[in-house]
């Protein structure tokens, strides 16, 4: 289990920012993309200041089938920005992979999340030591999270963070 994780997001997950996560989940080329990740990545800037950032950057992995059927992988697109402004980081989309698959999150509640997300993910590569972000459009639950970052605390990681551009209100204040 994860003993920490610093969660950082550019925006509360309500209108209009809602909409324009949408937009970036159904068209590979929507001009919001580059709005909401430059932004994420200067709010990962200022959250971080002086304080070393992880070096390896992981977009949450969706299932092959869901891949297969979108054609791309939403958090890929907007972990490039951050990635390409944030020195001393490099973008991995080969370490962590998603072996199961569930139905869309949005569907769910919280109890299906969290018993949909355990082992979800797994990681082929050791990770000796190093601090790890994921990055993701959208938090809420954090079952997504934790799951990722457990399997990449278990393959060596030192600390896991998750980047996001929206997060639910209810733990918006967390550090």
């Amino acid at each position: 289990m994860i003993a920490s994780m610093r969660c950082v997001a550019s925006f509360h997950y309500q209108d209009p920012i809602n909409k324009l996560i949408t937009s970036i989940k159904t068209n590979p080329h929507a001009p919001e993309l580059q709005q909401l990740s430059g932004l994420l990545a200067i709010t990962i800037a200022d959250r971080y200041g002086s304080t070393e950032l992880p070096q390896i950057i992981v977009p949450v992995p969706l299932h092959w089938h869901k891949l297969t059927r979108r054609g791309f992988n939403q958090s890929d697109s907007i972990a490039r920005s951050p990635c390409q402004k944030l020195p001393g980081t490099a973008l991995r989309n080969d370490i962590c992979y998603r072996r199961t698959y569930s139905p869309p999150q949005h569907l769910q509640g919280k109890h299906q999340r969290l018993r949909f997300m355990r082992n979800a993910f797994t990681v082929d590569k050791r990770i000796n030591g190093q601090s790890i972000a994921i990055v993701d459009d959208v938090v809420t639950t954090k079952a997504t999270a934790i799951s990722a970052a457990s399997s990449l605390i278990k393959a060596g990681a030192k600390s896991v963070d998750i980047w996001c551009i929206a997060r639910t209100g209810w733990h918006i204040a967390a550090p």
